[in-house]
């Protein structure tokens, strides 16, 4: 079984590497028509973006795949501010300051906050958004977590968007036009629900960030399994505690399909041989040095044989005198 997982990995490694340009190109078309779906399913307050959804969808996703990934967001962004804008124009341009206030402030930094920041409130209409904090977990650092918090105070300014409008087809028109962000602003206030997600997903990204920087074997699949938990437990206890009328079919499928997803691309991302590990010991004039040498999985298509470090010649890769080498011209430079 894990031989095949083997060959299919480095099966797809090989065809991603020799067509990247157009595999990478039809991957960002289906992910922004995906995205693009989700926005207009989830607000669909634009009539003429609503009756033309299909066209509007395949056009922007195909003009979205020969453009850079930011371009991406920004386009969903804009997507986004349009739908809220035939709610209200005070509602859009709060929405597009939470976001111009954050981005000038933290996401300038790296382009991956955007992407979280986009994610988690498109995520949320297809019960996937747990996947964001326990992935991100993976690669990136506790940073991100304020993008992770950024996004689900958008998805709940959203949501307040979409009651306002339900609200105001059948309420008579006052000519106040700071109601809908007065009703913005009380629906973000006093949400319990999102005060439990906030600390949910901190939480849970912290656990899986913590425990897959271990030193011990399967640290990366022990993080998602342990970053799943929490997010069932944190979601549960809010239920339990502040009535946050969680939907239980809804969160295990969500986590579920999270559990998947998070396991497929730490397969794709590093797959490592357990049982070839080597612990070395060795020393010079300051340190006492320990290492320990995880080989990574691998096969080559042609064979389908595993390659492992302890099978290589011991005279061909010497870990030790490799890493006194490196060491060594770190400490004198100029003696290259």
């Amino acid at each position: 079984m894990m031989m095949g997982l083997l060959v299919f990995k480095a099966k797809c490694k090989e065809i991603f590497e020799k067509h990247y340009k157009v595999l990478r190109a039809m991957m960002k078309i289906l992910v922004s028509a995906g995205i693009f779906s989700v926005i207009l399913y989830q607000l669909p307050f634009q009539e003429g973006l609503n009756y033309y959804a299909v066209p509007v969808v395949i056009l922007l996703a195909l003009f979205c795949g020969f453009i850079p990934d930011i371009a991406v967001m920004c386009v969903a962004a804009l997507l986004v501010l349009a739908e809220t804008a035939a709610v209200s124009m005070v509602c859009a341009f709060a929405v597009f300051a939470v976001l111009a206030v954050y981005f000038l402030l933290f996401g300038r930094y790296t382009r991956v906050q955007s992407y979280l920041v986009l994610l988690i409130p498109i995520l949320w209409g297809i019960n996937i958004s747990y996947a964001v904090p326990v992935i991100a977990a993976l690669f990136l650092t506790p940073a991100m977590i304020p993008a992770c918090g950024m996004g689900i105070f958008l998805r709940y300014l959203l949501v307040g968007v979409q009651q306002y409008h339900m609200i105001s087809q059948n309420a008579v028109d006052t000519g106040n036009t700071m109601e809908g962000f007065q009703y913005m602003i009380d629906h973000v206030l006093n949400n319990r629900e999102m005060i439990v997600y906030l600390c949910t997903f901190s939480v849970a990204y912290l656990l899986v960030f913590i425990i897959r920087k271990g030193r011990y074997n399967h640290a990366s699949q022990i993080g998602i399994f342990v970053g799943i938990i929490a997010c069932m437990a944190g979601i549960l206890a809010g239920d339990i505690f502040w009535q946050v009328n969680a939907d239980v079919n809804q969160l295990l499928t969500g986590l579920s399909l999270t559990a998947v997803a998070a396991y497929v691309v730490q397969f794709f991302r590093m797959s490592l041989d357990y049982t070839g590990v080597r612990k070395l010991q060795f020393e010079d004039d300051e340190y006492f040095y320990y290492v320990k040498a995880v080989p990574k999985l691998k096969v080559a298509v042609v064979d389908k044989t595993v390659t492992k470090i302890d099978d290589r010649d011991e005279a061909v890769i010497d870990l030790k005198n490799e890493i006194e080498k490196v060491l060594g011209e770190d400490i004198n430079p100029d003696k290259k």
